[in-house]
């Protein structure tokens, strides 16, 4: 387990490493330099009504993750490294674009949220807001239901 935590720590380093280095800050990005280069904790996904908790318990603590660099994203998703380019536009408005994502290892999803399900949604993801320190992703489901992507 240790083993796994220290691959995917360098894994995380390189890429926030190279990312710094090719890419150049946009001004419509500087709302967002808050949060560039620290490591995002998935807490909860609201949907619609519902609330789902992202669980930590008894699951490594870097499952649910995203990074922000200056035009580049990256993160950890129950399983998988993911990364791309996103952009940043007024009003809040936000985008990632080609979304790629490495295997890592075993699977650590909960019943009732699946990596799948946190791609899928991170593809749709239209808005941002910050709400009591914490950053929220405005997504939607294939039928038009909200989705809030809610990180600390």
């Amino acid at each position: 387990m240790k083993t796994m935590l220290l691959i995917i720590s360098i894994l995380l380093f390189i890429s926030t490493a190279f990312s710094f280095a090719f890419g150049i800050i946009n001004v419509n990005n500087t709302r967002l330099l808050r949060f560039q280069g620290k490591n995002l904790y998935l807490l909860e996904v609201i949907i619609g009504t519902t609330v789902i908790s992202i669980n930590r318990d008894n699951r490594p603590s870097l499952i649910y993750t995203i990074m922000f660099n200056s035009e580049r994203f990256t993160g950890i998703g129950a399983y998988s490294r993911y990364f791309g380019p996103y952009t940043v536009n007024k009003n809040h408005s936000l985008s990632f674009k080609r979304i790629a994502s490495t295997r890592l290892g075993p699977k650590h999803e909960t019943d009732d949220f699946t990596e799948h399900e946190y791609f899928a949604y991170l593809e749709k993801v239209y808005r941002w807001e910050m709400r009591d320190g914490r950053l929220e992703l405005y997504s939607s489901k294939e039928d038009g239901v909200k989705v809030i992507l809610v990180y600390y």
